[in-house]
C-alpha cells in the first residue's frame, strides 16, 4: 500500500500561520493520505526521509510520484526535492479530499463546483419536469444532490463578493428551473424565495463558518486545530505569529476571521468568549438573526 503525501510550506504573511512542527508529530491522516507542514523549505529532505522511515514500520511506502510540495503564503517558492532519485513536484494548486487548495489562499478555485452541480441539475432534468412530484420533494432532492455539492467544504472558504454573488446566482437559476420559470416571465427573486422557502447560499455558508468556529473554540487548547485558530486570532488582532512576519504589499484582503466578525457582529475575542456557552452561540447564527429580522 502506498502513502500519498501533500507537503505544505507556510509563507511569511498575516493571512497564514507559521508553524514550527516537529517531524512526524505534524501530519494529518485521512485513509492513506497525509499532509506534512514546515516553515523551513530546507527541511523537506529530512522530513520526507523520516516520514518514509516511520511509514515503513507499518508496511507503508510513499509514492513520490504523487507527492506534491505547495507553498502557502508569500514565502520563497519551494525548490524541487529529490528522494531516491525521484523528483517531488512543486505545485501552486492542489486538490486534496475534494477541495482545491490554492497557494494564494483564495477560495475561488472551489467555484468549479458550480460546473459539477450544473451537470447534476441537467441529469435530473426529468425529475424537475415531473408533474407528479411535489415541490417540497423536488427541493429536498435539490438540497441533497445539488446544493450539497456546491457547499462541500464551504465552512473553510474565504469568500469574495464576486464569488458569493456567482454562487447565489447559480442557486436562483436552479430554483427558477425547478419552478419552471422562464426568463421572460418577469418573476422576481423575492417571489422565488417566497415559493421555495430556501435560505440564500451565502447565509448557509455563514452558518457553516459559524459552526466550525464554535466547534474549534470548544476543543481542548492542546489540540492542533485549537492552537492554529489561536495563532490566527493573534495575527488578526495585531500580534504577529513570528518576529519577522510582514504583511504583503497591496490592499489588505478580507480573511476568514473578518468574515466571521461580519457574520456575528462581534470581535473574534468576544466571539471566542460567547462560544463557550453553546446555547448562546447558537442564537448568534447568521440565519437566526435573519429570522428575527
Amino acid at each position: 500500500m502506498n502513502v500519498f503525501v501533500h507537503a505544505v510550506q507556510y509563507g511569511n504573511t498575516y493571512n497564514f500561520i507559521n508553524f514550527n512542527i516537529n517531524l512526524i508529530n505534524c501530519f494529518v491522516f485521512y485513509a492513506d493520505d497525509a499532509v506534512l507542514f514546515t516553515d523551513d523549505p530546507t527541511k523537506w529532505d529530512y522530513v520526507f526521509r523520516n516520514f518514509e522511515a516511520s511509514a515503513g514500520v507499518m508496511g507503508l511506502h510513499t509514492n513520490w510520484h504523487k507527492t506534491k510540495i505547495q507553498n502557502i503564503g508569500t514565502g520563497v517558492a519551494p525548490r524541487t526535492v529529490h528522494i531516491d532519485n525521484q523528483a517531488v513536484e512543486t505545485v501552486t494548486r492542489f486538490t486534496y479530499l475534494g477541495s482545491d487548495i490554492d497557494s494564494d489562499g483564495y477560495s475561488y478555485p472551489e467555484i468549479r463546483r458550480l460546473g459539477i452541480a450544473g451537470s447534476i441539475m441537467a441529469q435530473l432534468d426529468k425529475v424537475w419536469r415531473q408533474q407528479r412530484l411535489s415541490l417540497s420533494t423536488k427541493l429536498r432532492i435539490y438540497t441533497s444532490l445539488v446544493q450539497s455539492v456546491v457547499l462541500y467544504g464551504s465552512e473553510t472558504w474565504t469568500m469574495r463578493k464576486v464569488d458569493s454573488d456567482r454562487i447565489q446566482s447559480f442557486h436562483m437559476q436552479a430554483l427558477r428551473h425547478i419552478l419552471g420559470i422562464r426568463w421572460y416571465d418577469k418573476v422576481s427573486n423575492a417571489v422565488v424565495n417566497e415559493r421555495t422557502k430556501l435560505p440564500g447560499v451565502p447565509s448557509l455558508i455563514a452558518d457553516r463558518r459559524h459552526s466550525l468556529f464554535g466547534h474549534i473554540c470548544r476543543l481542548p487548547e492542546n489540540t492542533p486545530a485549537s492552537q492554529a485558530l489561536q495563532l490566527s486570532i493573534e495575527a488578526h488582532t495585531g500580534t504577529p505569529p513570528a518576529a519577522d512576519c510582514k504583511r504583503p504589499q497591496g490592499r489588505p484582503r478580507m480573511n476568514w476571521l473578518q468574515q466571521l466578525e461580519e457574520d456575528t457582529g462581534l470581535s473574534v475575542g468576544a466571539a471566542w468568549i460567547a462560544d463557550q456557552d453553546r446555547s448562546m452561540w447558537r442564537t448568534l447564527r447568521p440565519s437566526a438573526g435573519q429570522a428575527q429580522q
